[in-house]
């Protein structure tokens, strides 16, 4: 549970800024197109950062990254709600991003640590339901705050919860005794010969292309271009555009144990096909919404 918790308020304020990350962009007077790099510049900072933090939590401990990448998220929280044009929101939003690729890669390097092989699938699995509860609540609680106090007050909320996530992880989060260290300079060098000789295997190409597929709609037309058309096209507030959001983790949430169950039954080929024709088929409903 000492890990459950300070998750929980980083699920929740990662969520809390969803419903206004690209309408806080279209008010520096930008396009479509380039508000949408505010969901770019984040994802490519979690990217960059994954790598050299599991390196980093190897040489230097698991807690210690965790503390860093939290302090590093609130910090630019704080620094995108009063950014003064839009690069300085990019620079702030690539680094925040940063922030969550070292919390988010040191704490499933923790969770393999201290959990047992047999216990591992239902302990993730009360995890990600944890985790999916605060992504529910969070693009309410962004819609009302955005609300009531204006377009940029949700990156202060997502600061308050960074602090509680930094003041969690200090006191609640502690490794295991007899974790060592590792010396691991040139120990993960990367390899686009590694990288090829798996894409040579069918099966793990596809499913590389169905994950890519599946964050592509979740990150390009969930988290970006959904709040931009509901908000243009559709005259929706935040308060609206959060509870739409939240609807959509709800039923995520709501779908984990059955779709476990249908995996079983029919296999994981059949479930994602299915899963992937499903998503194709809301996002052109939105048209017509």
């Amino acid at each position: 549970m000492s890990i459950y918790v300070p998750s929980f308020f980083n699920m929740v304020g990662m969520s809390i800024v969803s419903p206004i990350i690209s309408l806080y962009a279209q008010s520096f007077g930008v396009s479509l197109a380039v508000a949408s790099l505010a969901i770019t510049a984040h994802a490519f900072g979690r990217f960059l950062a994954d790598i050299p933090a599991g390196i980093a939590a190897d040489k230097f401990g698991r807690r210690p990254v965790m503390i860093v990448g939290s302090i590093l998220v609130m910090v630019t929280a704080f620094l995108n709600a009063s950014a003064a044009n839009f690069a300085l929101y990019l620079v702030y939003r690539f680094l925040e991003g940063v922030g969550s690729g070292m919390w988010m890669t040191s704490r499933q390097t923790l969770l393999a640590d201290i959990l047992k092989p047999e216990e591992r699938g239902r302990v993730l699995g009360y995890f990600q339901a944890f985790m999916l509860i605060g992504q529910s609540a969070g693009p309410v609680i962004g819609g009302f705050v955005a609300a009531a106090w204006g377009i940029s007050a949700p990156f202060y909320a997502y600061t308050v919860t960074g602090a509680l996530c930094v003041f969690l992880t200090y006191f609640l989060i502690f490794e295991p005794k007899g974790l060592v260290k590792k010396n691991v300079e040139g120990t993960h060098l990367f390899k686009l010969s590694d990288v090829a000789r798996l894409l040579k295997n069918q099966t793990y190409a596809m499913a590389c292309l169905a994950t890519f597929v599946v964050f592509f709609q979740r990150s390009g037309i969930r988290t970006d271009m959904l709040p931009i058309f509901a908000a243009n096209e559709l005259g929706m507030d935040p308060v609206a555009i959060g509870t739409i959001l939240g609807y959509a983790t709800i039923t995520n949430l709501l779908i984990t144990v059955p779709i476990g169950y249908a995996i079983d039954l029919l296999g994981r080929k059949p479930v994602i096909i299915w899963n992937i024709l499903i998503m194709a088929a809301a996002d052109i409903g939105f048209v017509y919404a």
